[in-house]
C-alpha cells in the first residue's frame, strides 16, 4: 500500500512545532521533517511572509566555515 503525500499544511505544522523548541538550520529542518530542501525553503518562505518565523543569515558555520541560514519561531503576541 502506497503512503499518501503529506499536505503543505501538515508540513508547516511540523516545522512550527520544531521551531517552537529551538532555532534550526534549513538542513536540520529538512532531516527532522523528512522532506526535501526545496520544500522546506518554500514552506519557510510562506511562514516568513505571514510573520510566523524569521530567517537569519549567518556569515559562516563554526563546523565547515560556510554561510548558512537558520530559522527562528516568532512568538505571537
Amino acid at each position: 500500500m502506497k503512503k499518501q503525500r503529506r499536505t503543505a499544511l501538515e508540513i508547516k505544522k511540523e516545522i512550527l512545532k520544531l521551531l517552537k523548541q529551538k532555532e534550526m538550520s534549513l538542513r536540520e529542518l529538512e532531516s527532522k521533517v523528512n522532506t526535501n530542501y526545496e520544500t522546506i525553503k518554500t514552506q519557510i518562505k510562506e511562514l516568513e511572509y505571514f510573520c510566523f518565523v524569521k530567517v537569519i543569515k549567518h556569515e559562516r558555520s563554526d563546523v565547515n566555515g560556510r554561510p548558512f541560514r537558520s530559522v527562528r519561531f516568532v512568538k505571537s503576541s
